[in-house]
């Protein structure tokens, strides 16, 4: 038997992955089941640690056969960067406004300064990551559950949606309250709470871990959401998708 837990946006905090995918390991080990593990995307930028980040994701893959990397955003900029696809506006815009600069840094601490140097040395170190973000995908669908990177576009068919609004889209989804083909689990907009979201029509597992210090993930078992993860400083703490609010509440309160 399986078990499938989706992971929200990393965003290089390689830091607080490790310990969220152990926590999940032994979560699946005591309910004697594999885990099936679905990364929701933006894997790099902004925080520190996006190679270790990648190569983490990479393992999981590796060590979890049916588990996926559904790309995000970030991610495909960087695929785009790496196979020179990408323009130079779009380069220049990844780099400087969306934290391109310090997955980079990730991978080439002493980096050159010239891009096209930048590129052959990152493929020729690690060209399994060129591969893992080749092989990525735009979304995964289960009887229940959509799982994508951004959320869908209302009124179009899942397998009709186009995948720039499956990794770009914002208020038209996010504004959506009535019901969709399937659940909708997506990230790529950090909650407000910087706790996971949970509607009728929507789970949002972006707790914003680059700047909140707190990584998402989630277990879900047939049509249901069974345990919620949270990866923080202290440790990796699980509760129960009921128990939601109240510990929202309680470390609102605590500031």
């Amino acid at each position: 038997m399986t078990s499938k837990y989706a992971v929200g946006d990393v965003h290089g905090r390689a830091d607080l992955l490790g310990p969220l995918l152990a926590s999940i390991k032994k979560d699946a080990e005591g309910l004697h089941e594999r885990p099936e593990i679905v990364f929701l995307g933006d894997i790099v930028d902004r925080g520190s640690a996006s190679r270790r980040a990648m190569e983490l994701v990479g393992e999981t893959l590796a060590d979890y056969p049916g588990s996926v990397l559904i790309l995000g955003n970030h991610d495909v900029l960087f695929r785009s960067f790496l196979d020179g696809t990408a323009s130079d506006a779009m380069v220049d815009h990844w780099l400087t406004q969306l934290g391109g600069y310090t997955t980079l840094d990730s991978y080439l601490p002493d980096r050159p300064g010239n891009l096209d140097e930048v590129r052959a040395a990152i493929v020729e170190l690690v060209p399994s990551h060129l591969d893992l973000l080749n092989a990525g995908l735009d979304k995964v669908i289960d009887d229940h559950f959509c799982f994508v990177h951004a959320g869908i576009r209302p009124g179009v068919p899942i397998n009709e949606q186009d995948p720039h609004d499956l990794r770009w889209i914002r208020e038209e989804f996010l504004d959506h309250d009535l019901p969709l083909e399937r659940i909708i689990v997506h990230g790529h907009t950090p909650t407000e709470s910087c706790f996971p979201d949970v509607f009728g029509n929507r789970i949002c597992l972006d707790t914003g871990a680059y700047h909140s210090g707190r990584l998402t993930a989630a277990r879900f078992e047939r049509d249901s959401l069974q345990a919620i993860f949270f990866a923080e400083h202290g440790g990796v703490e699980v509760i129960a998708p009921g128990d939601l609010q109240e510990v929202r509440a309680a470390r609102i309160e605590r500031g």
